[in-house]
């Protein structure tokens, strides 16, 4: 049996895909702040970083995607198949990552956006996930380097939505430009 842990996640590191450089980071920062609830909207190569480190810290990791279990995430690594389907840890629900929020009601400690892409898309998952964090959570979206383009809105929503929230953000490439964003909630929208 596979352990799900970071050398396991190091060695998925070396598969490439469109996420794989920061693979270890999806890793390594719910550990550091210790994260007992990890939300994951949009599945894949994260998903396995994401469990591996609900492991390390006695957490649970929720993943929401359109896709069909255990395919979807599998479809970047398809030889994690048992580790995916064993795991306790993992609460998969295959539903629209909008439709799952409308009965989500528990405070966030990392929150995960690697969905559609589109602009309007995006732009409503902004409105409705991250009031989902509690202060000092950390939100991450995936593909914000992309400014343009019919599938690529990603970078365009965030920004907008930068405006308007208390989050310090930072933003992050690697060689093929696809980004990663890192925000760190500041206050809760209760304040």
């Amino acid at each position: 049996m596979n352990i799900l842990d970071r050398n396991y996640i190091n060695n998925l590191a070396q598969y490439q895909t469109d996420i794989n450089q920061y693979i270890l980071s999806l890793y390594n920062i719910p550990v550091q702040i210790n994260a007992q609830t990890i939300v994951e909207l949009g599945s894949g190569q994260s998903t396995f970083a994401f469990l591996a480190a609900a492991n390390k810290t006695n957490g649970q990791l929720y993943s929401f995607d359109i896709g069909p279990f255990p395919a979807t995430p599998l479809r970047g690594f398809p030889t994690g198949e048992s580790i995916l389907t064993e795991a306790s840890r993992l609460h998969y629900t295959q539903i629209s990552d909008l439709e799952a929020e409308k009965t989500w009601n528990k405070p966030i400690d990392v929150l995960f956006l690697d969905t559609s892409h589109t602009y309007q898309h995006t732009k409503q998952e902004l409105l409705v996930w991250p009031r989902h964090l509690r202060r000092n959570g950390i939100f991450i979206m995936h593909d914000t380097a992309h400014e343009a383009g019919d599938i690529m809105g990603c970078r365009q929503a965030l920004n907008e939505w930068l405006d308007s929230e208390k989050y310090t953000c930072v933003h992050l490439l690697d060689t093929l430009i696809i980004g990663l964003s890192v925000m760190v909630k500041l206050i809760d929208y209760m304040e």
